[in-house]
């Protein structure tokens, strides 16, 4: 089970190892990518870039559910490992703007197209894995593993950004620097597609395999027959895709620009956040198996929705109460997110559960998640308040809440 778990964590660990690199490293890109705009529309050139990754998702989730559920678990995980090591260390080794002009923006956008569709299949095909090998009382405990592979991926990603920018001059990092970094990422790609290649299907699979009862096309059965399943899971995670992408990714740049925290504290207040988080994520995995999946969600999502505004507006109150209310929200994050794997794994039956995971998580992730950051902005703005994304987000966990609390829970039955 060990084994298991290590090669899901590897690759999902790597899929944010790369999303905290670009993010880190937007900068320097779109100066040697965009260098004929403006820093300011290159720097959206470069974010657009990143964004066209969410379109590709739901796509991804259909190719990669269609693989998981008809072929295999293995054969979909060991695909989408290879689609984010590979392209990741692509960029690595882009010529520039000067070098070969227009060609260069042109190739990191397909490169990042085909990031994108690795995350359609990752992170939801990770937990499917784990999950159905995991016991009936220990789904929970396990599946919030693959959850916590996603911060360790995230600081990964930034000590080695933090420690490139420190070690070398800002002309050494234009020059070759800020590569070295994407590259070691095929390091991660090779070790994580070894262990994936090592592990069996999971028993429950490999039995309806012999048993011929995979459908012809998955999606197809998904849509006919689980359609409501689709919206449950998009709605419980609104929760997740909004809360996430203002918590661990808006919060840096709304802490630097709008509240006048220096780089130095900004960083210190999201590495503790995200400490934070994983105490919370280890927690309330284990949780969720002794109480229920129902018990630790609907109070998670429903203290977003009561406290997201007080602890938003005590951001404002100076680094103190920053930091009490940047571990506050990232622990409520934390204890919602842990239950999510095993919580989702169980709603789906095996033949439809890769399919109807991967479309659903993506297509919430793609309209919810990668907008977050613009409607939080966007809501300040119009409004002139900095704490009203709070109010996005509480009422998008409302709604979980309420949808979960309709939602039958089968912590304690077999995989159906």
């Amino acid at each position: 089970m060990r084994r298991v778990i290590l090669s899901c964590m590897i690759g999902n660990a790597l899929e944010w190892y790369d999303f905290a690199l670009y993010g880190y490293f937007a900068t320097t890109i779109g100066k040697l990518f965009f260098p004929q705009f403006s820093t300011f529309a290159s720097l959206m050139a470069t974010f657009g870039i990143f964004a066209a990754g969410f379109i590709m998702r739901p796509l991804g989730g259909v190719l990669f559910g269609h693989i998981g559920d008809k072929i295999g678990r293995k054969d979909a995980l060991l695909l989408s490992i290879y689609l984010m090591a590979i392209p990741t260390a692509l960029i690595g080794l882009l010529p520039t703007y000067v070098q070969i002009g227009w060609f260069a923006p042109l190739f990191l956008t397909f490169i990042r197209l085909a990031q994108g569709l690795s995350m359609g299949g990752e992170f939801t095909g990770s937990m499917i894995f784990v999950v159905e090998h995991a016991k009936t009382n220990n789904r929970g405990q396990y599946g919030s593993w693959v959850v916590f592979s996603v911060l360790i991926g995230v600081l990964i990603g930034s000590a080695v950004a933090t420690s490139t920018c420190y070690f070398l001059s800002e002309e050494q990092l234009i020059n070759w620097g800020w590569r070295i970094p994407f590259l070691v990422s095929i390091i991660g790609g090779f070790i994580g597609s070894v262990m994936r290649r090592t592990v069996d299907e999971p028993q429950q699979f490999k039995e309806a395999k012999a048993r011929h009862k995979e459908h012809s096309t998955p999606i197809v059965e998904l849509f006919k027959s689980h359609y409501k399943m689709i919206f449950y899971v998009i709605t419980i995670e609104l929760t997740l895709s909004i809360g996430f992408y203002l918590i661990v990714t808006f919060i840096n740049s709304f802490l630097t620009s709008l509240l006048n925290f220096s780089k130095v504290a900004s960083l210190m207040l999201t590495t503790t956040g995200m400490i934070g988080m994983g105490v919370a994520i280890l927690l309330s995995g284990w949780l969720s198996d002794k109480v229920g999946r129902k018990a630790v969600l609907i109070p998670s999502a429903l203290a977003f929705t009561f406290f997201a505004y007080p602890l938003f507006m005590a951001l404002e109150g100076g680094f103190t109460s920053a930091l009490l209310a940047q571990v506050s929200l990232a622990f409520i994050l934390g204890s919602f997110f842990a239950p999510i794997p095993a919580t989702l794994v169980e709603l789906f039956p095996l033949t439809v559960r890769y399919s109807g995971l991967s479309i659903s998580h993506s297509l919430s992730m793609a309209i919810f998640g990668g907008s977050a950051p613009l409607i939080a902005t966007y809501l300040i703005k119009i409004t002139e308040n900095n704490a009203s994304p709070a109010l996005y987000l509480g009422g998008a966990s409302f709604i979980g809440a309420i949808t979960l609390s309709f939602m039958k829970d089968r912590f304690k039955e077999a995989l159906i």
